[in-house]
């Protein structure tokens, strides 16, 4: 409810210079919901009249009223406690401090109020001392951080309902200081609080009982993943990239605490500062030039960073790095059915053109000016390039009309409607965010590159380090070869890009018709169409069409399963893996229909005879796996990196899996059978 005060009331009024002082209520300015915005107050002593324009004007959270509070405040209420030797207090109070009253007056605590003070220790306070702050509690919690706003809402809902730790005077208790645990001792109990003595600073004080700064508390109500290295390091040691990523930070000495109670994860730095929010913390990285990025962090809840995954039993073959130090992480293979191994192929972690004349365009390529690591997407000239492809792409036709709608300025200057644009696409988390991206951009994604002013920890790089996470190829029961993660990845992370050799379109028509090499691993670079479709409208692609997320895998041999021995969708017919069976050759039709619909200029990546972890993939009805056009060192739209991003939360040992988004009988005489085992299986894909 809207506090109620009268034009003349008196107040108290907070000035930096001045502190709290006495002054007179003039006028209010309210929100839409009726409540209090700008309070104008005439100060006792100022000689203006009271309907002058020369009054101060000072937000709700620097207004109290000056009458004191009766004994029926409820709990969550915004209070100002002043200094008072007559107000019996637990303990003493040498200046004003702001809070929030925490427990109600009753004979089990002296007929007082229990406070909860703005960034000091709680206390108890008699009315007489405590005045109604005009501020309300959501004003307040929109202004703390994450885990002190989940918490006071959690406390203020269930409240009288609280877990209290139970101790007497004289008890040795464990209590957190600075990230770490220390021994103190009880000294006096009173209520709800607990003063502590703390050998270690030889200084006493106050605590809440049901704070989880108690371990006891603290263990009941929170679940903790220890650091792989024990002991805090002083000074950050290089990366281990045979770990798991999120794994760094532990092995700095960070400390990662589930806060089940507020809903929440509390990063706690060497240095003792905690973090419950992804801004704050890639600040933070990033002032005190940490080793560590913001990618090496996850506050999702559902995400173990250290829990990994271990087959049941000791694989047939085992492979510990697949990629024999071309990846800057090893990738795993395993095969626990037999002893085979996938066709041989060379592993490689780049994008090789396969001859001379496939040049890719790097003269348009322009770089930011940000020193800053591109902190502030508004201001970066990379994010821009990101955010004006959106903007004039006809994907976002609808987004960008509503936007544009909900501008209220009066100015339709282009140039600053296009900054309000960029605002709110920022604001909508268009893009990467805290080095993660939660939605495939359909009109790609333009990185930082080698001409831009900042490093290794700016927000807009992520796809350019290749691949970082622990992944395993393994033989699949039905699907020949497929990936599966180590450990839990949180939505939006990269995973890898597709990897291999650019053909342009004569070699890639040579090879799709040769009967030991296909089709199998190709995918279309063809970026134009998303671009612009009305510009070159062409038949569905039998291979990967990224500006559809498609991926088709034809070939000429193979079996009835749904993949063949690399894990890649096959057709009814021969196994490619079955020597004895006999290639089916390709229709007339099927050749003229693939001539079709290859356009000069377009370019195929093949991760036939060269490729990486990516020509691993299986198809899935429903995919965990998205795929992503990003641009790094050109702006050639006719060369994207093709780049796969995870949708959700995945679990440690789950296979990674995308929507090949084959359309049914776009291809004559050819049918792909499906059997993903998902419930949203479509059966038939091709």
């Amino acid at each position: 409810m809207p506090v109620a005060i009268d034009v003349g009331q008196r107040v108290l009024v907070y000035n930096p210079s001045h502190g709290w002082t006495l002054a007179y209520f003039v006028t209010a300015q309210r929100t839409s919901e009726n409540k209090l915005q700008i309070l104008t107050c005439r100060l006792s002593n100022c000689h203006h009249k009271a309907t002058s324009q020369d009054h101060y004007r000072y937000p709700p959270e620097r207004v109290a009223l000056n009458d004191t509070v009766a004994d029926n405040l409820n709990v969550g209420t915004r209070v100002l406690c002043m200094p008072s030797g007559d107000a019996d207090t637990s303990r003493y109070i040498d200046k004003p401090l702001r809070g929030i009253i925490a427990e109600q007056p009753s004979s089990a605590n002296s007929q007082r109020y229990l406070i909860f003070a703005d960034n000091d220790s709680p206390f108890y306070l008699r009315s007489i001392a405590i005045h109604l702050l005009l501020e309300s509690l959501s004003n307040y919690l929109a202004k703390v951080d994450l885990g002190t706003k989940h918490y006071i809402e959690n406390y203020v809902l269930t409240y009288p309902k609280r877990r209290l730790v139970n101790v007497s005077a004289k008890d040795h208790i464990n209590i957190e200081l600075n990230g770490q645990w220390v021994d103190a001792l009880v000294s006096k109990v009173e209520g709800s609080l607990i003063r502590v003595f703390i050998p270690f600073l030889n200084k006493h004080e106050w605590l809440y009982r049901g704070s989880l700064r108690l371990q006891p508390l603290f263990n009941s109500l929170s679940s903790y993943e220890p650091p792989c290295k024990r002991l805090a390091v002083e000074k950050e040691t290089k990366i281990d990239n045979k770990c798991h990523f999120l794994l760094a930070p532990l092995n700095q000495g960070w400390k990662r605490q589930i806060r089940n109670d507020l809903g929440t994860i509390v990063y706690i730095a060497p240095c003792g500062q905690m973090f419950t929010d992804a801004d704050r913390l890639q600040n933070y990285l990033f002032q005190m030039d940490s080793i560590l990025n913001i990618r090496h962090f996850s506050f999702d809840m559902s995400c173990r960073v250290t829990q990994k995954f271990m087959v049941s039993e000791k694989p047939l073959v085992q492979i510990d790095d697949y990629s024999y130090e071309r990846e800057k992480v090893p990738l795993m293979l395993v095969n626990e059915m037999d002893s085979s191994l996938p066709k041989t192929f060379e592993y490689v972690a780049d994008r090789i053109p396969l001859t001379n004349d496939i040049v890719i365009d790097t003269s348009t390529l322009q770089g930011c000016s940000c020193t800053d690591g591109c902190l502030d997407p508004t201001k970066c000239a990379c994010w821009k390039k990101t955010y004006d492809a959106i903007i004039d792409s006809h994907y976002y036709e609808d987004v960008i009309a509503e936007l544009k709608e909900l501008y209220d300025e009066e100015d339709e200057d282009p140039e600053r409607v296009r900054l309000y644009l960029y605002d709110a696409l920022s604001k909508r988390n268009y893009g990467y965010k805290h080095g993660r991206l939660l939605e495939k951009i359909h009109s790609g994604i333009y990185e930082c590159n080698g001409k831009c002013k900042c490093d290794s920890r700016c927000a807009n790089r992520c796809v350019q380090f290749g691949l970082n996470t622990l992944l395993q190829i393994y033989h699949t029961a039905e699907k020949g070869w497929g990936v599966r993660t180590l450990y839990d990845l949180p939505a939006g992370t990269f995973l890898s890009f597709y990897a291999g050799e650019i053909l342009n379109d004569e070699d890639a028509n040579r090879r799709g018709v040769q009967k030991n090499m296909g089709d199998v691993y190709f995918t279309a670079l063809d970026f134009v169409a998303s671009l612009n479709p009305s510009s070159s409208p062409r038949k569905p692609r039998p291979v990967m069409n990224m500006n559809n997320g498609n991926h088709v895998n034809d070939t000429n041999a193979t079996s009835d399963s749904q993949q063949n021995g690399n894990g890649h969708a096959t057709v009814e017919g021969v196994g490619e893996d079955d020597e004895e069976g006999l290639p089916i050759e390709k229709t007339k039709a099927f050749l003229e229909y693939q001539q079709a619909n290859y356009d000069p200029g377009i370019f195929v990546m093949d991760a036939h005879l060269k490729g990486n972890v990516s020509r691993f993939y299986n198809h899935s009805c429903s995919p965990n796996v998205f795929v992503q056009n990003v641009f790094i060192e050109s702006w050639d739209v006719r060369f994207p990196w093709v780049a796969f991003f995870t949708t959700h939360h995945i679990r440690a040992g789950t296979e990674l899996v995308w929507d090949y988004s084959y359309e049914v009988d776009t291809v004559e005489n050819r049918v792909l059978h499906c059997r993903c085992g998902s419930e949203q299986c479509r059966h038939r894909l091709l």
